[in-house]
């Protein structure tokens, strides 16, 4: 017998999440490497992430983990009345003594006088229609399968809370008849059930293994599953844990995004909320970075990740991109068609484990007019430095978005921020950002660089013109945009970017600014570095600080671009990554769409650490790879 699992919906971001058995604890800033990493490392960091879910297919790593799969779980169980009960929902997220990274999996088996038996399915499933939760597939669905061909062996580790538990685990065989592996459905699995056998457990994580040489791989539905008996534990309730569940198979060249963030145990929100993440900036400034050092096959695993991911939305055929996508493999498995679109990209998200729900987040879900003019920034990098038309179509299409959606003639002109929301009615941002227009300065002039379509450079003096208008000469800085009237200049919060990318994209024109950097130096810096903004100096920002860094080494001020990289440096995790920040909590002075305070924490970040390749060779991001 079986049932279905939990409910997934799409609902707005929370700003605290559940968390499963045993409570979790915030770890401590990292310390600072006692000898600073090389500049090399920082380029080492991001290809380390970029390969993260290159040589295995991951059942489980973590709760929620980016290169989890076979998401879809189905009980399994004795037929007598009631057994059901004995068969309790696993925690997917016990932080008691996981055998690596945030969580383990704790499961429970209940014996019953009726000598009972049951289980559960890690099973890849299918999701159709408007369906928000995947259903459950016992081989009744054709083309739902997964291709592992090439995997080697299913790996995994477990141990039992007490010691003495027996336990079946297996793979494959959904469909089939679990003794003589006939199939009994009509689109079974390509191999009949591979199993440990009954095993018995210690209290000590031990690795398990099941060989899979020789097996029929081509069509997998189910990824990993246990069962235990009463008879076998002597008529006693277990429990027992299981972490790093995974199949061994390279997979070079299966599109990715980078995780964004490296998050850590602890009941902050953030580190469960940002798990799985692949921001479109980080991953559009990682792509420009990989070209820099010279690594363009990672370059074009995220080239043509963008291309895919404007190509195959799950709801937008317009040519727009979103704020984040799923880390890890980025299409959806086979049997998974929301909207009926066949091969969409994943979209991230949390489980939430005291509601019973999957959330997706509000501003991940949506289109920033940034996000969409660093993709295509990026992809006009790829395009000008390996070639590709592909590349360049994408490019233009985004810019073509932009313009149709988001051009504005209110006060100083410029574009607005986008849209906010879910499909179908996303809410459009009325406000205009300094940080979207200089993106799109550089954006529409390359574009025009190499089309000789004068509408880019139409649309360039458009941004352009509201990039000046919100220059402050008195104080020689530049203001952060305006209100939602699109006229009002916003002048409470002054960030630190848009000093340092409106000189970097504004080049020779940006000389009568030059002011802008000093005007950081004077009222953002914190420590060795600069703050986010002016509303909190008391912790470092690495990424804007090393925009700082890039900036003066643009601008010819070598040794303050030294000084600021020496400060990285210090700084910098022994793996080459650069954290967002130097504590946590470091507020914007900026507010997320509930009301909460958009803070930074500690976490090792792909887009500082992009950043900070910049800085250390000296490119200017919003240019890399013009033709001249």
């Amino acid at each position: 017998m079986l049932t279905n699992r939990r409910d997934f919906l799409h609902l707005v971001a929370v700003s605290t999440a559940a968390y499963g058995c045993g409570k979790q604890s915030s770890l401590p800033t990292p310390v600072p490497p006692a000898s600073p990493p090389s500049s090399l490392a920082s380029a080492s960091y991001l290809s380390s992430v970029a390969d993260r879910f290159q040589q295995s297919v991951d059942v489980y790593e973590d709760f929620v983990a980016a290169g989890n799969h076979f998401v879809a779980l189905g009980r399994i169980f004795s037929s007598n009345p009631g057994d059901d009960t004995a068969i309790a929902p696993m925690d997917e997220n016990c932080a008691q003594n996981p055998h690596s990274g945030l969580s383990c999996i704790r499961a429970t088996f209940q014996s019953l006088l009726s000598n009972n038996w049951g289980g559960w399915y890690f099973m890849n499933g299918i999701l159709q229609g408007n369906d928000v939760a995947p259903e459950l597939n016992w081989g009744t669905f054709p083309n739902a399968g997964l291709d592992l061909t090439g995997a080697s062996k299913l790996t995994f580790w477990a141990r039992g809370e007490k010691g003495g538990e027996v336990v079946e685990f297996f793979c494959l065989g959904i469909g089939r008849d679990p003794v003589t592996g006939v199939p009994v459905e009509p689109f079974p699995d390509s191999s009949p059930k591979a199993s440990t056998g009954k095993v018995r457990l210690s209290t000590a994580w031990t690795e398990y293994t099941i060989d899979l040489v020789g097996r029929d791989l081509g069509y997998v539905l189910g990824g990993f599953g246990w069962v235990a008996a009463a008879s076998d534990n002597s008529g006693q309730n277990i429990a027992f844990y299981i972490d790093d569940i995974g199949y061994e198979k390279t997979r070079p060249n299966v599109l990715r995004f980078l995780l964004s963030y490296k998050t850590i145990p602890s009941v902050n929100a953030f580190d469960l909320v940002l798990r799985n993440v692949a921001y479109t900036y980080d991953n559009a400034v990682a792509l420009i970075a990989f070209l820099s050092a010279g690594d363009t096959q990672h370059a074009k695993l995220i080239a043509d990740g963008l291309v895919y991911a404007q190509q195959h939305d799950r709801f937008y055929t317009d040519g727009r991109i979103r704020n984040a996508y799923q880390a890890g493999d980025e299409i959806l498995p086979p049997g998974w068609a929301p909207n009926g679109k066949i091969g969409t990209v994943r979209m991230p998200g949390w489980y939430d484990t005291s509601q019973l729900r999957w959330f997706e987040d509000i501003i991940q879900v949506s289109t920033y007019v940034g996000n969409v003019a660093w993709a295509a920034l990026a992809l006009f990098a790829f395009y000008e430095t390996q070639g590709g038309s592909q590349y360049l179509a994408a490019a233009e299409q985004l810019g073509e978005w932009v313009e149709q959606n988001c051009r504005d003639s209110r006060g100083a002109g410029g574009y607005m921020a986008g849209f906010q929301g879910w499909e179908p009615s996303p809410v459009q941002l009325s406000y205009k950002a300094l940080e979207h227009n200089v993106d799109l300065v550089a954006l529409f002039e390359r574009l025009f660089r190499v089309t000789q379509d004068a509408k880019w450079s139409d649309r360039a003096s458009h941004a352009k013109q509201f990039v000046f208008a919100m220059w402050n000469p008195m104080q020689g800085k530049f203001f952060t945009g305006t209100l939602d009237d699109g006229v009002t200049v916003s002048t409470d919060v002054v960030p630190l970017d848009v000093q340092a990318w409106s000189i970097l994209t504004l080049r020779d024109e940006g000389k009568p600014y030059l002011a802008a950097l000093q005007y950081a130096e004077t009222n953002l810096s914190s420590g060795c570095g600069f703050s986010f903004s002016n509303q909190d100096r008391t912790g470092t920002w690495y990424e804007g600080t090393a925009q700082m860094a890039t900036a003066y080494k643009f601008t010819g001020q070598i040794d303050r671009a030294t000084a600021l990289i020496s400060c990285l440096h210090e700084a910098q995790d022994p793996s080459g990554g650069m954290p967002a920040a130097s504590k946590d909590g470091l507020a914007t002075g900026f507010f997320l769409p509930d009301g909460q305070p958009w803070l930074y924490y500690s976490r090792l970040h792909v887009g500082a650490t992009g950043w900070l390749v910049f800085a250390e060779n000296g490119i200017n991001p919003f240019w890399f790879g013009e033709k001249v």
